[in-house]
């Protein structure tokens, strides 16, 4: 395995960490825009707690090893793209403050409003240059772009109702857990429709579809047999192989793009320097976050 071979692998590391914690971030904004109960609004708010802004990680560090490891893949990107980028950043700014507003000032809706649909621009305009990048298309604004938007965002209103399942009943809300299950299977009826046959028109040809399929149905009958424990395994399966079986469309040659193996070891170096900070740091960060109160406040 080369040089170039693993830096893809570790990019495609990133991605899928930032989809299955990011991504569950994103869609529990969308669910907190859409729901009309303040019970399932504090159960988004209490799941989300002190971590959502931290997953944000993980995108800095795909794009740090993408421009460090493939610095011209990097600029064409960022050239052909930064409308869509632009939206994305101003997105997560949008997010990320207006949470924040909507907590110090309640009585303000707009704020919980703009939270709500920056959850939804930021994921369906980065899925939609991914799949512009792995289709070869030269416009976002494509029919596979605004396909790979949508089903992004499906894919993250997924995660976070699967999430949201076992939060609502760590909470002792009923309710809210029995709304959330809804959720879950009515969007993971929606990403199966979309996802089986936008791959099959996409000609995607990857084993890995297959897998996501498995995994999503075994996730619905979970989720019917009120499995909420493990549907969270199976559901983060379903959505990852989705990406890695879509990563497999892209036609770049990053032999070519590659920086040189002296470079790539520095990086390589540095990352595992990194992961012997971050690694423990976010793991600590979540479990005591899991040991945190159970209603709230």
């Amino acid at each position: 395995m080369s040089y170039p071979d693993i830096a893809l692998g570790l990019i495609l590391l990133g991605l899928s960490a930032y989809l299955l914690f990011g991504g569950a971030d994103f869609g529990a904004g969308l669910w907190h825009l859409i729901s009309p109960r303040r019970s399932n609004k504090d159960v988004i708010e209490h799941a989300m707690g002190p971590l959502w802004e931290a997953n944000h990680v993980w995108l800095i560090f795909v794009m740090v090893m993408t421009w460090t490891a493939f610095p011209p893949v990097f600029a064409d990107i960022m050239a052909v793209h930064w409308i869509p980028l632009s939206l994305a950043v101003l997105g997560i700014v949008a997010r990320g403050s207006t949470f924040v507003f909507s907590k110090a000032v309640p009585d303000q809706p707009a704020y919980a409003w703009l939270f709500g649909v920056s959850s939804v621009v930021t994921p369906f305009c980065l899925g939609a240059v991914a799949t512009t990048v792995a289709t070869g298309e030269s416009t976002w604004l494509s029919l596979p772009g605004i396909y790979g938007g949508v089903l992004t965002t499906a894919l993250c209103a997924y995660l976070a109702a699967v999430y949201l399942i076992w939060d609502a009943r760590r909470l002792a809300d009923a309710d809210a857990t029995l709304r959330f299950r809804g959720y879950a299977i009515l969007t993971g009826v929606v990403v199966g429709l979309l996802a089986l046959p936008g791959a099959a028109a996409l000609g995607v040809h990857s084993p890995l579809i297959l897998i996501s399929a498995a995994a999503g149905i075994v996730s619905f009958a979970l989720v019917l047999r009120r499995n909420y424990l493990a549907v969270r395994v199976t559901g983060a399966l379903a959505v990852v192989t989705v990406l890695w079986g879509a990563a497999e469309m892209a036609d770049l040659d990053l032999d070519a793009a590659a920086a040189h193996d002296a470079a790539l070891q520095v990086v390589f170096v540095a990352l595992a320097v990194g992961a012997l900070i971050l690694v423990p740091s976010m793991t600590w960060l979540y479990v005591l976050f899991q040991r945190a109160e159970t209603r709230p406040r």
